[in-house]
């Protein structure tokens, strides 16, 4: 009998989980995670849903509806305070526990109002607080919820399963809702309380096993991103400055106004059509229960046709339209079922048609910034709208006594600013989208033209037929950020391209295509003579081969073919990657072993190495920790092209405790690319490194100019950071070498904020460097030289010394107009920079009227008056005279050149006082006789011995 119910259900639980991948692509490894995750935000949701149609009755019931713009006030205001406290406890405290102990604080406040409702204590100002309590609890369990899928999983498992997860909200909210209506009648309200208790109570105990599915180092590594992204570095001005996120930002606000208006309609006419305060309650969760009902049904059937029919800027329009249609019959019959219809719309759109939009809206965006400007939007920026809302509220109703049908106006007039908000941020969207596409679009060029999103995709089409490696590679990788189905019958089309980089791009872009099963075609391409053709067909039918794609896979790993066998190995430890039960399944571990005895084994030396160089594809590839002492030794291999496999694999693996070790290539020449490739793929990560090799000064000079290509590759704000710290790094082709790289990721990366004020003091500092050159090589100090002794010590270091000066004037040209690029449009600036080099004097005074046109007033006021006299020499006037009171003598020279930051120009400055040995001179070396830097130092020794021995 017990084998009986054993094998029903092993029977059942494998049909579960069949359904769950055929429907949702729900995988090995991930069914615990993605079902805890499912029945936590269920429960939540239900909770809400429970508790939030008994405190609007009650409160309602106790107060009025004249008194919710109050409510809506205060809630605003805690809200703001209670993000500010919780993003910094985030920062002192794990994220479990964070969460874990305000579920259990949620119970208990839960028990602690259903005793003094019960009771009968202080009745009003229990409820004012159970009414703030609940708004808060909303805004907090779902966002911590969505925190934890984040750490629980990593980008690859979310893309996949956050839509099935996300409608267990919605069941929820049906659940809760239904359960409300039902039980208020014949429970009473406050002892509906206690149920949403004990609903609540099971999402601890959930959180902690969820919590326990990932290994304690990716749990880390994940919570500290997560709270890099929670606390972001000044996300308002990440918002203001992007027009895309502004007019996004502006559409959530007015949104929330609106809900918050047609909140207090609908519960107003309620609470005036039924004063029993349970029947209240019922008629809320039934409501509440149908909204959601509704916007389930939405979501599956209708809102993915709607937005590829319409597009997402039309998509934006249906919401506040269908509000329009529902305030219009407000505001000429305000009755109960006006009321209800105007809920419906804004309660069934809201949370499925405009959600999905909102969420196709910030595409082009990167994820970093998403992320980041994510937190302050969902919660500032909707808490302060709240605010507003209820503050207009308390305008219309308790100062100008309007009725309620008159609030409609205000709604109309706020959806006339959300509907323009949503037709500019449409064109935002375009243009930004244009840009991802084709760099070869210019800023300027993109604020002129506009284009339909039909158009973008068509264009898309016409490209994907294009015979031109580079440009086609490009264009499929695009193609997935849109995945749809105008892409499909071309992209199959290129999987028998010539090239084999563009095959294996094709195969990436068609698992986004779940409709169309290619297993076929990809049983044909495992035979490919393209090892990565190879590879990603293998990872195809492990994601997506129907029937047993074990054996089928297990077949391939022992394949007669070598070739086949190493590509299958490769495909599986990267689809395996991160984790182990999928890994145990496939006896992962076991066949690495395999690879790595005969590797042993083999006494032919070439098959040796091509063992070796597969073995550390697979160790990097799969980043199992165990292997790591492979990739340790490989890095001091006698074979170039091992230890390059090595590098290679480091960079795939993306453990910090290679980072180190991979910086020490850049300093060999046969290495360099590769590593600087590998590093680049730790992306932020490499940073904190970075910073401290340099403060410790454990890092050369040398390796130091190669760190900005690296910083460039990585779309990260902490990039910009990074390379903005280099600018105060003493060597001036480090500046020059950082300064190209943010030129390069702004045109790569142009959602990334650049810090106006940042770059703007940087402008100057380079321009003034710029003066207190000028004024040094148009002083009495040059005429000096002159007066000493031909090929005497003190003339051959000031000739050095005016020689290096005068190189460092053209190499900080140059970095003050890459300073602009970055705050001006860079073709712009470009054009005048090639302008000002040219030889022909019209055009080179044609470049300066332009920037004198460009710039702002106070940058004008300094920079071109430089230009001026350095470039055109139009001046009459004396450099000293325009820069400084008075021409300095020899002494303010020296200060003036030891000022900047140049290494190599202070060091040539030394050696020249120490030739000189004038003790006069000794203020200045004595300054830097404790400089952070070693030479400098040595330098300023050496001279102040000079002097005290004469």
């Amino acid at each position: 009998m017990k084998n009986f119910e054993s094998s029903v259900r092993n029977v059942f639980q494998e049909a579960f989980q069949y359904f769950l991948n055929k429907s949702f692509d729900i995988r090995v490894g991930e069914y615990r995670r993605v079902i805890l995750m499912q029945i936590n935000i269920f429960l939540i949701i239900s909770t809400l849903l429970i508790i939030k149609p008994i405190v609007n009755s009650l409160f309602l019931s106790t107060f009025g509806y004249s008194y919710l713009p109050t409510a809506f006030i205060i809630v605003s205001v805690f809200a703001v305070a209670i993000s500010w406290l919780y993003s910094r406890l985030l920062s002192k405290y794990p994220f479990n526990k964070i969460m874990t102990r305000t579920l259990l604080i949620s119970v208990i406040t839960l028990f602690l109002f259903g005793i003094l409702l019960r009771l009968n204590i202080l009745v009003q100002l229990v409820l004012l607080l159970f009414y703030v309590w609940v708004a808060l609890f909303a805004v907090v369990s779902s966002s911590q919820f969505w925190v934890l899928a984040n750490i629980v999983f990593n980008a690859r498992e979310a893309k996949r399963v956050f839509g099935f997860i996300g409608a267990g909200a919605i069941a929820g909210g049906i659940f809760g809702g239904y359960l409300t209506s039902i039980m208020a009648p014949i429970i009473g309200s406050e002892n509906l309380i206690f149920l949403s208790m004990m609903v609540l109570l099971p999402t601890i105990w959930l959180t902690k096993k969820i919590w326990a599915q990932r290994n304690s180092e990716q749990q880390r590594v994940q919570q500290q991103k997560v709270q890099e992204e929670i606390l972001p570095e000044n996300p308002y001005q990440l918002i203001k400055k992007s027009r895309h996120l502004t007019l996004m930002a502006g559409i959530i606000g007015v949104s929330v106004i609106v809900a918050k208006l047609v909140d207090y309609q609908f519960s107003a006419i309620a609470s005036m059509s039924i004063l029993d305060p349970d029947q209240l309650t019922a008629f809320f969760g039934f409501w509440f229960s149908n909204f959601n009902l509704l916007s389930l049904f939405i979501q599956l059937f209708l809102t993915r046709r709607i937005v590829g029919v319409f597009g997402v800027g039309s998509s934006l329009l249906i919401l506040p339209g269908a509000i329009f249609l529902g305030a219009l019959g407000m505001l000429f019959f305000p009755i109960l079922g006006a009321a209800i219809f105007i809920k419906l719309c804004d309660g069934s759109l809201k949370q499925s048609l405009n959600k999905s939009a909102t969420e196709l809206l910030a595409l082009p965006i990167p994820l970093e910034i998403k992320s980041k400007t994510k937190s302050f939007i969902d919660v500032t920026v909707d808490s302060v709208a709240s605010g507003i809302g209820g503050l207009l509220l308390f305008f219309l109703v308790n100062g100008l006594q309007l009725s309620t049908n008159w609030i409609s106006l205000m709604i109309i007039g706020l959806l006339t600013v959300w509907i323009y908000f949503a037709l500019q941020v449409r064109k935002e969207y375009l243009k930004s989208f244009k840009l991802k596409i084709s760099n070869k679009i210019t800023r300027k060029e993109a604020s002129k033209q506009t284009e339909s999103a039909e158009s973008v995709i068509s264009n898309l089409q016409r490209q994907l037929e294009s015979t031109k490696e580079s440009q086609l590679l490009y264009i499929i990788q695009k193609t997935r950020e849109i995945p749809r189905e105008e892409f499909y019958l071309r992209l199959k089309n290129l999987l028998s391209n010539e090239s084999g980089k563009v095959r294996a791009e094709t195969i990436n872009s068609l698992r986004y295509y779940l409709n169309h099963n290619l297993s076929g075609d990809m049983i044909l391409l495992v035979n490919d003579n393209d090892q990565q053709v190879r590879v990603n067909a293998f990872e195809y039918l492990i994601a997506l081969a129907p029937g047993n794609r074990v054996k089928l896979i297990e077949s391939y790993l022992e394949h007669e073919d070598s070739k086949i066998r190493e590509s299958a190995l490769i495909a599986l430890a990267i689809e395996t990657r991160g984790n182990l039960e999928l890994q145990n399944w496939f006896s992962f571990g076991d066949r690495l072993q395999e690879r790595i005895q005969q590797m042993t084994d083999t006494k032919d030396p070439n098959k040796k190495k091509e063992l070796h160089m597969h073995i550390l594809k697979v160790i990097g590839a799969s980043c199992a920790t165990g292997y790591f002492s492979y990739l340790q030794n490989a890095f001091t291999n006698k074979n170039e092209e091992i230890v390059s496999k090595a590098i290679e694999a480091a960079g795939i693996a993306g453990h910090p405790q290679f980072i180190s070790v991979l910086v020490g290539f850049l300093n060999k020449g046969a290495f360099l690319n590769t590593a600087q490739t590998a590093l680049a793929n730790y992306s932020s990560q490499v940073f904190p490194v970075f910073y401290k090799l340099i403060r410790d000064e454990k890092i050369s000079i040398e390796l130091v100019r190669k760190l900005p290509v690296i910083a460039q590759k990585v779309n990260s704000q902490k990039s910009i950071e990074f390379l903005f710290f280099l600018l105060n790094y003493e060597d001036y082709l480090v500046h020059l070498e950082s300064l190209k790289a943010l030129n390069n990721i702004k045109l790569s990366f142009p959602h990334l904020y650049f810090d106006k004020k940042l770059v703007m003091s940087r402008i100057v500092e380079e321009t003034t460097l710029y003066q207190n050159s000028l004024i040094v090589l148009n002083s009495k100090f040059v005429s000096r030289i002159e007066d000493q002794p031909a090929n005497s010590s003190i003339s051959e270091a000031r000739k050095s010394l005016i020689d290096i000066l005068g190189r460092r004037l053209d190499g900080s040209l140059e970095r003050i107009f890459r300073l602009l690029e970055l705050r001006y449009p860079p073709e712009d600036i470009l054009s005048v920079y090639k302008g000002i080099q040219s030889d022909k004097d019209d055009l080179r005074m044609n470049a300066v009227e332009f920037l004198d046109n460009l710039l702002e007033a106070r940058l004008k006021k300094m920079l071109i008056p430089v230009l001026e006299t350095a470039i055109l020499n139009t001046m009459a006037e004396p450099v000293s005279g325009l820069f400084a009171e008075k021409e300095p003598d020899e002494f303010e020279c020296y200060r003036l050149l030891l000022e900047g930051v140049d290494v190599k120009l202070k060091l040539a400055v030394f050696y020249l006082l120490e030739q000189l040995g004038d003790q006069t001179f000794l203020p200045l070396v004595q300054t830097y006789l404790n400089a952070e830097n070693k030479k400098i130092r040595t330098f300023a020794e050496k001279a102040q011995q000079a002097m005290l021995a004469d």
